[in-house]
C-alpha cells in the first residue's frame, strides 16, 4: 500500500548514481559492489587488459620453472658421470640451477612492476566507471595516455619503498643477531624472546603504517596527471586520520584475494606436483612451465582487477569525505554523465560558474 493521499509524505530523493557507485561517501559494501560492477560493465578493458599484462610478466618465470624442473628431472633421472667427485657435482648442481633460479627471480620482479602497471591502468578503468562510462580496451588504453612514464615512475619509487623496508628488515634482524651473541653466554635463553617479538611486532607495524599511507598513490597519479611524489603526498594527505579505514579495507580485499587466487591456482600447481612423476624430463619441463604460467595467468587477471577496483574506489571516497567531492560530482554530473570526462578528478582545472568543493564530511 501507498501512503494515503495528501498524507504530506515525501519520498526520500533518489541518490544520484551515474556509474558503478552512488555519488556520496562510500561504505565497505559499496566499494566492494561498486569493484564487481565496473569489472562486470567493462570486461574487455578489466579481464582483457590483466590477461595481456599478467599473461606477458608470467612468461619468464614460467619459463624459469620450466628449465629449474627440467634438468633436475634429468639430473635425477640420469645421475651424472662424476657422482664420485662431489666437488665436481656441486658445481654441476649450481650451474644447472642457477639459469632456472635467475629466470624465476627475474620473473618476479618483472611481474611486480606489470601489478603496478596494471594497477594504473585499470584505475583510469574505474575512474570512468564512477561516471557511467563503459570502456573498451582501446579506450582503456586511451584513459592513461600520457600517464605511462609517470606509473613506471610510480611503480620505480614503490619498488624502491620495499626493498628499503626489506632492507630494515635485515638490519633489524643482524641487530638482534648481534645482541643475542654478545650476552649469550651472560643471559638466559628465554630473555631473548620479548626483544625479537617486541622488534618484530614494530617492524612490522611499521612497515604496515608506511606501506598504507602511500595505498592511494596510485589512482592520484592517473587521475590528477600528477607526478610520482607529488602522488605520493597526496596518498599521504588523504589518509590522515583515516588510517585505520583505508588499513582495515585493503587488509580484508587482500585476504579475499589470497583466498580466491589460490582455489584459481590449486588445479595448476597440483598439476606442477604431479608432473615430476611423468619421468620424461622433457615433457615434466613444458607441463611445469604451461601450468605455471596458466596458474599466474589465470589468478591474476581476476584478483588483480578486484584490488586496483577497490585502492580506486578508496581514492575517490577519500577525496569525498576530505573536499566534499561528490558534491562536485554530483554539480558535473547534473546534465548527463555522457558530457563528463576524466578532467572531472583534476584538481586545478578550470570550474563553470557554481561548481565548487562543497564541505568535508
Amino acid at each position: 500500500m501507498g501512503p494515503p493521499p495528501h498524507s504530506g509524505w515525501v519520498p526520500p530523493p533518489r541518490e544520484p548514481r551515474p556509474g558503478v557507485v552512488a555519488l556520496r561517501p562510500l561504505t565497505l559494501g559499496d566499494i566492494f559492489n561498486g569493484t564487481f560492477a565496473y569489472m562486470r560493465e567493462n570486461p574487455k578493458a578489466t579481464l582483457g587488459i590483466s590477461v595481456l599484462v599478467i599473461g606477458l610478466a608470467s612468461i619468464l618465470p614460467a619459463f624459469g620453472s620450466a628449465v629449474l624442473l627440467g634438468e633436475l628431472s634429468s639430473l635425477t633421472a640420469a645421475p651424472p658421470s662424476n657422482v664420485d667427485n662431489p666437488d665436481e657435482l656441486l658445481d654441476e648442481l649450481l650451474a644447472t640451477g642457477a639459469f632456472g633460479f635467475g629466470a624465476i627471480l627475474a620473473g618476479l620482479l618483472v611481474n611486480a612492476i606489470a601489478v603496478l602497471v596494471l594497477s594504473g591502468l585499470l584505475a583510469g578503468v574505474i575512474g570512468r566507471a564512477v561516471l557511467g562510462h563503459r570502456l573498451s580496451f582501446g579506450d582503456a588504453i586511451a584513459a592513461v595516455n600520457g600517464r605511462i612514464g609517470a606509473i613506471l615512475g610510480l611503480g620505480a619509487v614503490q619498488l624502491l619503498i620495499y626493498f628499503l623496508m626489506i632492507a630494515i628488515a635485515g638490519g633489524v634482524t643482524v641487530l638482534n643477531v648481534a645482541v643475542i651473541a654478545a650476552t649469550w653466554q651472560s643471559t638466559e635463553w628465554y630473555v631473548f624472546i620479548p626483544m625479537v617479538l617486541l622488534s618484530v611486532f614494530a617492524y612490522v607495524a611499521f612497515y604496515a603504517w608506511i606501506m598504507n599511507k602511500f595505498a592511494l598513490a596510485m589512482p592520484a597519479v592517473v587521475l590528477e596527471r600528477i607526478g610520482p611524489f607529488s602522488a605520493l603526498g597526496r596518498s599521504w594527505a588523504l589518509t590522515r586520520r583515516s588510517w585505520w579505514r583505508v588499513f582495515l579495507i585493503l587488509l580484508l580485499s587482500q585476504v579475499l584475494v589470497s583466498v580466491v587466487g589460490s582455489i584459481l591456482n590449486f588445479p595448476f600447481s597440483m598439476v606442477n606436483q604431479a608432473a615430476p612423476l611423468g619421468g620424461d624430463a622433457a615433457w615434466v619441463g613444458i607441463t611445469v612451465g604451461v601450468a605455471t604460467f596458466l596458474g599466474t595467468a589465470v589468478s591474476g587477471a581476476v584478483t588483480s582487477p578486484f584490488l586496483a577496483g577497490v585502492t580506486t574506489l578508496l581514492y575517490v571516497d577519500m577525496r569525498m569525505r576530505r573536499e566534499g567531492f561528490d558534491l562536485e560530482l554530483q554539480t558535473a554530473t547534473r546534465g548527463g554523465h555522457e558530457s563528463v570526462g576524466a578532467e572531472v578528478y583534476l584538481r586545478d582545472r578550470p570550474r563553470p560558474y557554481g561548481e565548487q568543493y562543497g564541505a568535508p564530511h
